[in-house]
């Protein structure tokens, strides 16, 4: 695994770039230091929680990448729990209307899928990447309508969040097969507009059955009580008109 440090110094460093800033205006607009902030972002200085607030604030940094990055900064604490699927877990997302998937994030491996979510999603069986059946199935840019949007905002979250959490060779080994997809490259090294609704993130679906599009709201829902769990609950659930 990576030093989780160095991801967290790597975003900083990248998303200030991205955002025009020099280590001054950061600076400036966080309240920290421009020596400190170089500090930070060389991984020689370790951010303490209320530095990354305040840059997360400057920089105007998407909650799910807040969160993410707080996690690896406190990663070293705490054993890494069992990526295990039980019999009820099965029983939980079979009794789930919507589709629904059990996931390994941040490299979108599916652990158990539902029925919903086998139709929504054709051809993406459990032990597969969802990275990867995005770029590379046919069938994943008619059953997703934004589909270069979404990939993308997929593509951008497993370069910031793989770092630290997957082995470099796993990292290495998705990067190869994705890159067989013609998009790869500029997905790979640009970011995204992140789009979001009011409960979070939003992708419109082709229904299955009639062919519609449909606004559905994206769920992921970690395991983080006993039994710990590394995987998460993904669910994909209609928006209210």
């Amino acid at each position: 695994m990576e030093d989780p440090n160095a991801s967290i110094s790597r975003y900083l460093r990248e998303r200030r770039e991205s955002s025009g800033l020099t280590r001054a205006a950061l600076g400036e607009a966080a309240g920290i230091s421009p020596a400190l902030i170089q500090k930070i972002e060389q991984g020689t200085r370790t951010p303490t929680l209320e530095a990354l607030t305040a840059l997360f604030d400057a920089l105007d940094v998407p909650e799910v990448f807040r969160d993410h990055l707080v996690s690896l900064s406190v990663a070293h604490r705490y054993d890494s729990p069992p990526s295990l699927v039980r019999p009820a877990d099965q029983v939980l997302i079979d009794g789930i209307a919507h589709p629904a998937s059990l996931q390994l994030h941040p490299v979108f491996e599916v652990l158990a899928t539902n029925a919903a979510w086998r139709l929504a999603f054709p051809g993406l069986e459990t032990g597969a990447s969802m990275l990867e059946w995005m770029l590379l199935d046919p069938r994943a840019k008619t059953a997703m309508v934004d589909w270069e949007q979404q990939v993308h905002m997929c593509v951008y979250a497993f370069r910031v969040m793989g770092p630290g959490l997957a082995s470099r060779a796993t990292i290495a080994e998705i990067v190869e097969t994705c890159a067989r997809a013609p998009e790869w490259e500029r997905f790979w090294t640009t970011e995204p507009q992140a789009t979001h609704g009011p409960d979070g993130p939003v992708v419109r679906l082709r229904d299955p059955h009639t062919g519609a599009a449909t606004a559905m709201a994206v769920h992921s829902l970690g395991a983080s009580l006993v039994p710990r769990r590394d995987w998460s609950l993904v669910v994909y659930s209609p928006i209210a008109d």
